[in-house]
């Protein structure tokens, strides 16, 4: 999707990219389920949809407010009516029968997802086809499905990250001209998350050497799709076991691994860049 013109020493946008980027998402910003949702069409490619939708969102929200990214907050933040914070999406997620499991209105008002009024209030862009999971006790309760699959990289967005598990080596990002080293072509804004691990609409990424505080999915025969701050989507093959565990109906957080393994590694580097 780049343009003619050389690309940003700071690793951002050019004012030229940036307009190339939007003409081309924002047609998929307004794309509707039924051009993808026939029979025929794989899980797997409906997901990378869903995150090209989202991703094309958040590029749009960010091109009406100069720069600046939706919100992304942790630890089952809600906003006020008259709140300043616009998160990307609200709600607590849980194997109990916690209403924000269901709650839909946290994906589809403006005071609690930032991005509804681009997605013309579809919930279903949240949510991989493949995450058919539910505990004994939601089923007994007859639901259906939980109301999301996907988080947010904790170094994305303005939001209550210091008062987490963050590795405070590494710089936050609130609008897309504090790119520096890490382009963004490089940068991870969404992911799928482990349904044992997704709780807010955050995701934190690794805050040392062996720890994951959250778990990637891999919904996909060990393969997550993650969406970037240009607009374009990846399929990422996880080779970690520690990453590929079944689902247990369990919360699964404080993942140690091996020290420095490479899924570890490249997740960091996409993630965010080195505090100065």
């Amino acid at each position: 999707m780049k343009s003619a013109s050389p690309p940003s020493a700071a690793g951002g946008f050019t004012r030229t990219e940036l307009l190339v980027t939007l003409a081309t998402l924002v047609l998929l910003a307004v794309v509707t389920r039924p051009v993808w949702g026939n029979a025929g069409m794989s899980k797997s490619l409906l997901c990378m949809d869903n995150l090209r939708r989202l991703q094309a969102a958040w590029l749009l929200y960010t091109t009406e407010t100069a720069g600046v990214m939706p919100g992304n907050y942790h630890g089952g933040f809600v906003p006020d009516a008259n709140a300043p914070e616009r998160p990307w999406a609200t709600g607590w997620l849980d194997w109990h029968t916690r209403p924000d499991n269901t709650n839909t209105t946290y994906l589809t008002q403006p005071q609690y997802a930032a991005l509804a009024v681009y997605l013309n209030q579809d919930t279903t862009v949240y949510k991989c086809p493949a995450d058919v999971y539910l505990s004994p006790v939601q089923l007994a309760e007859g639901w259906t499905a939980r109301v999301r699959t996907y988080s947010m990289n904790c170094f994305m967005g303005r939001g209550n990250q210091l008062s987490g598990p963050l590795n405070t080596a590494y710089s936050i990002f609130r609008k897309l001209s504090e790119f520096r080293k890490l382009s963004p072509q490089q940068a991870i804004v969404f992911l799928e998350e482990h349904p044992d691990s997704i709780n807010d609409p955050l995701f934190w990424a690794p805050n040392s050497s062996q720890n994951w505080p959250d778990v990637p999915g891999s919904l996909h025969e060990g393969t997550g799709w993650l969406s970037f701050a240009d607009g374009h989507v990846e399929a990422r093959h996880w080779t970690d076991p520690k990453l590929l565990q079944p689902v247990k109906y369990q919360y699964n957080n404080s993942l140690t691994v091996q020290p420095n393994h490479p899924d570890l590694v490249w997740f960091l580097e996409h993630a965010s860049e080195p505090v100065r």
